[in-house]
């Protein structure tokens, strides 16, 4: 009897302790779920204000001299205005810390007219590039569409497979927005005023490997005064993230101010996300 009432105990307590190791299993599958929530916003956001660090260093290489001292290094090649010409950005092979952020690599410019002209082509490509350490790869096309009925210059602006080698994945995108110069056009040379509302819509891959799609449901404001005192211009709009295996997501940019605040609205919740 003794010895029944020992194997009872034994099995009581083996159970008890089983139950509490899947209890901690349980919980911490609910934890990293919970970060795979956020996953594709993040990725999305972090390669969002990418192409736009990388959209600042083109304008600022069209208003450029194209003459430095130091790097980066703005290479015009078959400077012929009847035709396509290429206009490199060399940040050279080491780290170089420039409109913010650290670069190395080649940015390659293929354009057939300055960017604020009427049919304007501007193709970009990389070589080597890097930003804050993430290789970039891929291609941007910024077209000049001219102006709408509102008297403002718009662009296409078109992301084929672009990527971004991060340190957690590769973060891939593809899509077509819509860029209106709403301030600025009169100050050509000085795109730091201008303001841009962007509208549009692209798929891509989270460095999880889990796809969405982006739709920006109420139109992104791009305040480029903002690159005065931070590195986030985006000020305010709201996109609509769609994950895979998740329900759909809401991206808030804020209510106009260059604070870099940014959320993910998920079920009526806020939470504050963090892009370096």
């Amino acid at each position: 009897m003794k010895k029944l009432f020992k194997q009872s105990y034994i099995t009581n307590f083996l159970l008890i302790i089983t139950s509490i190791m899947f209890s901690c299993q349980d919980d911490n599958l609910l934890e990293n779920l919970d970060q795979n929530n956020l996953q594709a916003c993040h990725d999305y956001a972090l390669i969002e204000k990418t192409i736009v660090d990388i959209e600042r260093e083109i304008e600022h290489a069209f208003i450029s001299t194209q003459t430095t001292k130091n790097l980066p290094n703005y290479i015009s090649l078959n400077n012929d205005t009847s035709n396509q010409d290429t206009l490199i950005i060399n940040f050279g092979e080491d780290n170089f810390l420039h409109l913010g952020h650290i670069k190395r690599g080649e940015i390659i410019i293929i354009y057939n007219k300055f960017l604020y002209d009427n049919g304007a082509n501007i193709s970009t490509t990389f070589t080597d590039f890097y930003i804050n350490n993430n290789l970039v790869q891929g291609n941007i096309v910024l077209s000049n569409i001219g102006f709408n009925e509102n008297e403002n210059l718009e662009f296409s602006l078109e992301i084929n497979n672009l990527s971004l080698n991060t340190e957690n994945g590769i973060i891939n995108l593809s899509g077509n927005y819509n860029k209106e110069m709403v301030e600025g056009f009169s100050t050509q040379y000085q795109y730091l005023d201008n303001v841009y509302h962007v509208n549009g819509n692209a798929i891509g891959n989270s460095a999880n490997n889990n796809s969405f799609n982006i739709n920006i449901s109420d139109s992104i404001i791009y305040n480029l005064s903002c690159f005065q005192t931070s590195s986030c211009i985006i000020t305010k709009g709201l996109t609509q993230v769609n994950p895979s295996i998740y329900d759909q997501r809401i991206l808030d940019y804020g209510n106009g101010n260059c604070d870099c605040e940014i959320s993910a609205i998920i079920e009526e919740e806020n939470y504050p996300l963090i892009i370096n």
